[in-house]
């Protein structure tokens, strides 16, 4: 491959494959979690009951959740190339002599140790940049090779395959919980950062904040400026308590389903299928 070529497919790779599908769940997950933060307020029929309408999205949002990690983290197609975190460490390794140069050495290195690589291989980015993107793609594989990791995957691609994308006939199927998919999304946000910082010199990541999580938590916030307009404190008094605080996108002190969502598994939100 040469080396415009391999740019370009890096590019690409890194662009509308991890960073469009982080986007995604990131924009999903938190939408989920305040309508169940909200549930209160939406399910309430003093307030005109908009349950089954936000129970319906939540459903959707699920799906896309689900959808965009197993996306994320499914093995390379040779028949069919996907834009999958282990195909793109399968890139850099084969190709890290054409790899662009690394200028933001500062604060690569800075993510790197926030991350804990090891300080030999964080080295490697002043002395062998080649050897470096060796050390870099070992690093995510032993992430993606580990038992936790390897769990959590099973479980998601059981529910992926035999409920959503098929209506298999078959037992109670229990998902991961909540707190799981988040560290793989978490992985993913730090790989992205390391790769735009080394490859792209672009900030996607800075002292562990993740910049897109705030373009992602807008309809979160819309969802917050929408049940206002909706549902007037005059015709609900008693469901706003600390209503002057919907507009921060932060929760509000109503009683929720999402209330311990991290610890849940996904089964909670009833994507099962019984024979």
């Amino acid at each position: 491959m040469k080396v415009n070529e391999f740019k370009k497919q890096l590019q690409d790779l890194v662009t509308h494959g991890l960073i469009a599908d982080i986007f995604k769940m990131e924009r999903s997950y938190m939408l989920l979690k305040n309508i169940g933060t909200n549930a209160h307020v939406i399910n309430a029929p003093s307030a005109g009951n908009f349950g089954e309408l936000f129970g319906s999205i939540q459903v959707a949002l699920q799906t896309d959740i689900i959808l965009a990690v197993t996306r994320l983290y499914d093995p390379p197609d040779k028949k069919y190339p996907t834009r999958c975190i282990r195909r793109l460490l399968y890139l850099i390794e084969e190709n890290r002599n054409k790899l662009p140069s690394i200028i933001e050495k500062y604060n690569l290195k800075k993510e790197l140790q926030r991350i804990g690589m090891d300080e030999n291989a964080i080295s490697l980015v002043d002395t062998d940049e080649p050897a470096f993107a060796l050390e870099l793609v070992k690093y995510f594989l032993n992430i993606l090779d580990h038992p936790l990791t390897i769990n959590t995957l099973q479980k998601l691609k059981v529910i992926r395959d035999k409920s959503i994308a098929h209506n298999e006939q078959c037992t109670e199927i229990q998902g991961p919980a909540w707190l799981e998919l988040e560290r793989l999304i978490q992985h993913a946000k730090e790989f992205a950062g390391i790769l735009r910082w080394a490859y792209f010199s672009t900030v996607y990541m800075h002292d562990g904040n993740y910049i897109l999580t705030s373009d992602a938590e807008r309809p979160s916030r819309a969802l917050n400026r929408l049940l206002r307009q909706i549902i007037p404190m005059e015709k609900a008094p008693d469901l706003f308590l600390g209503a002057k605080n919907m507009d921060s996108g932060k929760s509000v002190g109503w009683a929720a389903p999402t209330a311990n969502l991290r610890h849940k598994t996904l089964d909670y939100w009833n994507i099962i299928a019984y024979a």
